[in-house]
């Protein structure tokens, strides 16, 4: 890895961790919050690819333990919270590949229709394997085991269709806030994204 590499993994890393003081609350979901510190982390992935986008996640999971400190349940949160991002990221992957392959052999989309599929794959994969990570792994094995409680069964359930919302919702924002981001920086710095590269 070069140190262009790491000067890139670390700037977008420390943008998503300034990030994190910006929450507002979800009034469906207990303790969660939308934020915005998967922003920078989505631009990274367009704009670098798979490689650095997912570094910088890793660093930004890193500073989040190390500075906003959750207590015992902040163990479980945060990695669960980078779990979620490489699902959603695993979605724009596939789009992009999409993407790309359509251009090769067809008429190549345009913005917006890239940015809907972009979106809609993100939301797709997030919403759809989200859920059953957070019912079955997080509420069921890794709270109780970090907190020392048994949590009842008809609370987990109770909760499903905010896991279904939160994780369907959050992709809706964060990927064409960080699609317009990245084009207009690969515009700025001469660069075609990553991810749109032709295959």
């Amino acid at each position: 890895m070069n140190a262009r590499s790491i000067a890139l993994i670390v700037t977008f890393a420390a943008i998503a961790i300034a990030l994190n003081t910006v929450r507002i609350p979800t009034i469906y979901w207990p303790g969660f919050s939308y934020h915005f510190n998967e922003i920078p982390i989505v631009v990274a992935f367009l704009l670098f690819g798979p490689k650095i986008g997912v570094l910088v996640g890793v660093l930004h999971l890193a500073g989040q333990l190390a500075l906003f400190p959750i207590g015992p349940a902040g163990i479980v949160a945060y990695p669960m919270g980078l779990v979620a991002l490489l699902v959603m990221l695993f979605g724009v992957y596939l789009a992009s590949r999409f993407i790309s392959r359509r251009a090769a052999s067809e008429k190549p989309l345009n913005e917006k229709k890239r940015t809907i599929y972009l979106t809609a794959f993100a939301a797709a994969s997030r919403g759809g394997i989200m859920p059953f990570l957070a019912y079955g792994v997080m509420y069921r094995v890794l709270l109780p085991l970090v907190l020392g409680i048994s949590i009842p069964e008809a609370y987990i359930a109770a909760l499903v269709p905010s896991f279904v919302l939160y994780n369907v919702t959050v992709p809706l924002y964060t990927v064409p806030i960080a699609y317009v981001v990245a084009t207009k920086v690969g515009r700025y710095l001469k660069i075609e994204p990553r991810l749109f590269r032709q295959v």
